[in-house]
């Protein structure tokens, strides 16, 4: 199993948990959309990648990174684009005569959106069509006992988030009803999961909208258990046919305390590369060192986004209180809830905490990573 750090591990590279995909298809088996819930670097991404490559049989996943969406019917373009150009136009034999001729008016009318503004089409002879109700149309017309497509959206809420900033709280309400709408009234052809590296209950409650939301089913990525971790973290050295004491792995998850595959992953490269240098047995004194490396700038392209989001999600007063409360939080090694007596700050810290930063236990807030922790105390300002 290769390490790959920040990118997409899949094929053999991908570190399956079976509890995790059995999960995700009871819930798929039984009908529901999905909201699969995890903090930032937790594998969420590569779990949606599993499913795509490896789908069970009468399943099809189509996979779209819905980012830089900023307005709706952009968000219905790139769902309806990612139809055309899958490999579910092309398993259309698999599917009844209705839902054959339902994806045929579907990829004709998606045509004539894409030409109107090159024809010479004026407004006045005709509306035009739209993405939404397109793809709307499609969602109630297929045949319930054909495959099942699954349309993978990942980044949702940073979707949400930039259609809220743009177009104004009403607008991003009037977008979450619409897709509600569209999952409500599908008739088992087409399912949804979303993810995304923020949280989108936070954001449904900030634009007083959760209700519309409340239908998906929620999944969750936990990290991996000690001996998923142990298992993991040998896979990867042994890969690379590095020698190593046999109390460094259990030493290693020990200083890691949050067992996200990223973090474990970024320090086991870091041994890799010691070990390449000096071909010593990889002891103690190894992970002490690359630990304290793993938190310096050298390494500000895997946590700076840590930082940057709390811009871009948060106006300007709430991107600085929520900065000082992990400054906070950083420098004490953990501090009570009263520490922060205020009612955005609750709000900042329960965001935070969904998001990974944080966790809280017994009264108490603390980093879920010792590493991030490191990292915002050294290169924070």
């Amino acid at each position: 199993m290769k390490n790959i750090v920040g990118q997409i591990p899949r094929g053999d590279n991908f570190y399956p948990r079976e509890y995790i995909i059995n999960k995700i298809y009871r819930r798929l088996d039984s009908g529901s959309h999905i909201f699969l819930s995890a903090p930032r670097r937790s594998g969420k991404t590569s779990i949606m990648r599993y499913l795509e490559d490896n789908p069970k049989e009468n399943y099809i996943f189509l996979y779209a990174n819905v980012e830089d969406a900023e307005e709706p019917e952009t968000y219905f373009m790139m769902l309806s684009e990612l139809l055309l150009d899958s490999n579910a136009i092309g398993q259309l034999h698999r599917f009844s005569k209705k839902s054959r001729n339902k994806f045929a008016e579907f990829v004709d009318s998606v045509k004539s959106i894409k030409v109107w503004d090159l024809v010479e089409v004026h407004a006045t002879e005709k509306v035009k069509p739209k993405y939404s109700e397109e793809f709307e149309k499609l969602m109630t017309n297929l045949d319930g006992s054909d495959p099942i497509v699954v349309l993978l959206v990942d980044e949702f809420p940073i979707a949400l988030e930039r259609i809220s900033k743009k177009y104004g709280k009403e607008a991003a309400q009037k977008f979450l009803h619409v897709n509600r709408r569209i999952r409500q009234i599908s008739d088992g052809g087409i399912r949804f999961i979303y993810t995304g590296s923020i949280g989108l209950p936070h954001i449904t409650k900030k634009l007083n909208a959760t209700a519309a939301v409340n239908d998906l089913n929620i999944v969750e990525v936990p990290p991996l258990t000690y001996k998923e971790a142990l298992d993991f973290s040998a896979k990867l050295l042994d890969y690379y046919q590095v020698n190593y004491n046999e109390d460094i792995i259990p030493y290693l998850l020990e200083k890691l305390k949050w067992l996200m595959p990223f973090y474990i992953q970024l320090v086991i490269q870091m041994l890799i590369d010691e070990y390449d240098l000096c071909h010593e047995s990889i002891g103690q004194k190894d992970i002490d060192k690359v630990f304290e490396k793993t938190s310096t700038h050298r390494n500000n392209i895997y946590f700076e986004n840590y930082y940057s989001r709390l811009d871009k999600s948060l106006n300007l007063e709430e991107a600085k209180l929520a900065k000082t409360i992990l400054s906070t939080i950083a420098k004490e090694n953990e501090v009570s809830v009263e520490t922060f007596d205020d009612k955005t700050a609750y709000s900042l810290l329960e965001m935070l905490e969904f998001d990974g930063y944080i966790n809280s236990s017994g009264g108490k807030y603390r980093f879920n990573s010792p590493i991030l922790q490191l990292w915002w105390l050294k290169c924070v300002r």
